[in-house]
């Protein structure tokens, strides 16, 4: 039976898989994007405008196209070619490591968005106005046309928005869906193509090659041993075996160090099997000096990360809650770091967790990265006001930032503890290497008084009075941090995802 394709319903339906397919691509994108760069607030802009951007050229295009061109086929080769583009998005992304080596990264972002993105959502964006087109064919009133099809396909993008994000992605990762996304626009052209049976064997043949070769399962062999790896709305989560050689032995490895990474950042070190120098040298840091300051009691964790933190206050006597955003962090914590039974885990929001407890707490630590990301609204006057309610009266805060004590590069960490400060709470600050950008800063606050910390310091208040105060109305730290954050990234792209490419671990499932 022939397929009528200039019929409504299936019109409608193109537009509805069209603006699916958008809202697809978009999401996809900004995952393939996540291990290279992150997923910070400049990843998302430029994701976004690359969106618009491909959108606005393909709706003027098509607009044009529609006038000029009256072939009865042509929508649907425009169509063929954004579920392509689509299809090759795992491939585009592959090549992007080496066609943006020489840029720094912020021109690296958006050319990478531009390579990736416009192709497809400029096809894409063809379509809805030569469905307009066609539908005017039928007697539909411009208006009226235009009105329904970018109506259908909103609400199409809306619906795959949802399920993409919290299902799809996180179930299948990003090739399956990418390649699922491109066949789901290739049928309409099938369809349309019915009664030329050639045209429909070259269609078919060509997304079979192209789904073996973008769907093949990659048999890599690395030293890097890959124990888990997921992708999410809220990035990828990897836990890896990193080996260690001695003496330039590389037939064996003498150790290995377990890592937690976000978007390829560490978030977590531990090795299993140093009596010393098992984690991060911040981690001994913050838990000594908690410690010795406090000598147990009840303790908050904001971020758990590998929970390396939480099982070493575990053993120096305090009863420890976690509040954790992403439920995988708390699954790989509890198999992969032998996160310790003691610790309850609360799946919240850090924030939406301290405006509902009514739980009191000796010591609150904030270690909420996420990849180089510190979110913007943990620390504000507003949340610090919260935070004052759930600390007990010689309480203690610690959080964990960048290590970077001068330039431009120091100044998110700088307007932190001056909002700290103004909430009225005493701190200090200490940091956990001599190299800025090896280290992390730990700033330690108190309602009260405390006891001297072992190489601690304060900023000056002449290095605090050009900074704001955070506040929720005004959400500027990661503007402050961007500095901090690029070169955070920047070190990464130099080693950790430079290192792992070249021993063949694949980028995203």
């Amino acid at each position: 039976m022939r397929i009528n394709s200039s019929s409504l319903p299936f019109l409608f339906l193109l537009s509805f898989t069209e603006g699916a397919a958008v809202m697809s691509a978009e999401l996809i994108g900004a995952k393939m994007l996540a291990p290279y760069f992150g997923s910070s607030l400049y990843v998302w802009a430029t994701i976004m405008a690359m969106t618009l951007g491909g959108l606005a050229l393909g709706y003027f295009s098509g607009g044009f196209f529609a006038e000029k061109n009256k072939q009865n086929n042509f929508l649907f080769y425009i169509v063929l070619l954004a579920s392509a583009f689509i299809m090759l998005m795992p491939v585009t992304s592959a090549l992007l490591v080496n066609v943006t080596k020489g840029l720094s990264i912020l021109p690296s972002i958006i050319f990478s968005a531009f390579l990736l993105l416009l192709p497809p959502v400029f096809f894409m964006g063809m379509v809805s106005p030569l469905i307009i087109e066609r539908l005017s064919y039928n007697g539909y009133h411009a208006g009226r046309a235009s009105g329904t099809i970018y109506a259908i396909s909103t609400v199409g993008g809306i619906i795959i928005t949802f399920v993409m994000g919290f299902y799809i992605i996180p179930t299948y990762g990003l090739k399956l869906p990418a390649y699922i996304t491109g066949l789901c626009l290739a049928v309409f052209p099938l369809l349309a193509f019915l009664n030329q049976p050639k045209k429909v064997l070259s269609v078919v043949l060509l997304f079979i090659g192209l789904g073996y070769f973008i769907l093949k399962k990659d048999s890599f062999n690395s030293d890097i041993k890959v124990l888990y790896n997921e992708e999410g709305m809220l990035g990828q989560i990897m836990v890896v075996d990193y080996p260690v050689y001695e003496n330039n032995n590389y037939n064996q490895p003498h150790d290995y160090i377990r890592m937690m990474m976000f978007n390829r950042i560490i978030q977590t070190i531990y090795r299993p099997n140093s009596s010393t120098n098992k984690y991060f040298p911040y981690a001994d840091i913050l838990i000594n000096e908690s410690a010795h300051q406090l000598k147990g009691g009840k303790a908050l964790l904001l971020g758990l990360g590998g929970g390396c933190v939480a099982n070493e206050l575990v053993n120096h006597n305090f009863d420890v809650d976690a509040v954790e955003l992403d439920e995988r962090v708390s699954i790989a914590a509890k198999k992969y770091f032998d996160l310790n039974p003691k610790v309850k885990v609360y799946i919240d929001d850090a924030r939406r967790f301290l405006n509902h407890s009514n739980q009191q707490y000796d010591l609150i630590v904030f270690d909420v990265f996420k990849g180089e990301e510190n979110p913007t609204h943990i620390i504000t006057s507003e949340s610090l006001e919260i935070i004052k309610k759930s600390l007990t009266s010689n309480g203690l805060i610690v959080l964990n930032g960048y290590g970077f004590k001068t330039g431009n590069k120091s100044l998110g960490m700088k307007a932190i503890a001056k909002t700290i400060l103004h909430a009225g709470f005493k701190i200090k600050i200490i940091s956990s290497s001599e190299h800025e950008e090896q280290g992390n800063l730990l700033i330690f606050a108190a309602l009260n008084p405390f006891s001297t910390l072992h190489n601690s310091f304060v900023f000056s208040p002449q290095e605090l009075s050009p900074l704001p105060v955070l506040t929720d109305n005004i959400p500027q730290l990661e503007v402050l941090n961007k500095e901090a954050a690029i070169a955070w990234r920047n070190s990464y792209i130099a080693t950790a995802i430079t290192d792992f490419n070249q021993r063949n671990v694949p980028l995203f499932k």
